[in-house]
């Protein structure tokens, strides 16, 4: 009786576990649809990309960092200029995410900086070369650039506040991470 009770945890656990990554991706969609400026919509959607890691784990994360660009252009967040930089955009977010389950185990400093510069350089200088490549008027360049430069302090910032809260979350459930 007992193992047939632990094979229905785990399919249960799973629905859990789906449902918290819709709830959070509706909240990321609904981050963005608000219309907060880039610098605080950057760092709550990278919060909710390492916090769903930390969650629920990597596979749900991942599909958040997929979702995410898709929602800034439903949401008008991403302007049409950004669409060639889509794909630079959900790379950067994979490899953050990715980053950061690789180096969970390491230092603070260590787990912060590393993904979060991985990022910055990823959707900086590939995003660059992608604006220039699709000749992307002058007028458009000054909506573009500002927001592949900030890539780094957002992802930096959103890791940071996603583990201190999931840590007071941990605490508060009387876990510790």
């Amino acid at each position: 009786m007992n193992e047939l009770h632990n094979v229905d945890i785990a399919p249960r656990q799973k629905v859990v576990m789906a449902a918290q990554t819709g709830l959070f991706l509706a909240v990321l969609l609904a981050i963005q649809m608000i219309g907060l400026p880039n610098f605080l919509t950057g760092t709550i959607v990278n919060s909710i990309f390492i916090f769903v890691l930390l969650l629920t784990g990597l596979r749900h994360a991942l599909l958040l960092a997929v979702l995410s660009p898709l929602g800034g252009i439903l949401s008008g967040h991403l302007p049409a200029p950004m669409y060639p930089v889509l794909p630079v955009i959900i790379c950067g977010n994979i490899v953050f995410i990715a980053t950061y389950q690789c180096l969970a185990a390491r230092s603070v400093f260590v787990r912060l900086f590393f993904p979060a510069a991985l990022k910055g350089f990823i959707i900086g200088v590939t995003g660059y070369f992608v604006i220039y490549t699709f000749g992307i008027p002058e007028q458009a360049k000054w909506l573009i650039l500002p927001v592949l430069g900030i890539q780094f302090f957002t992802a930096f910032a959103g890791a940071l506040a996603a583990e201190n809260f999931f840590q007071a979350l941990n605490r508060s459930r009387g876990n510790s991470l």
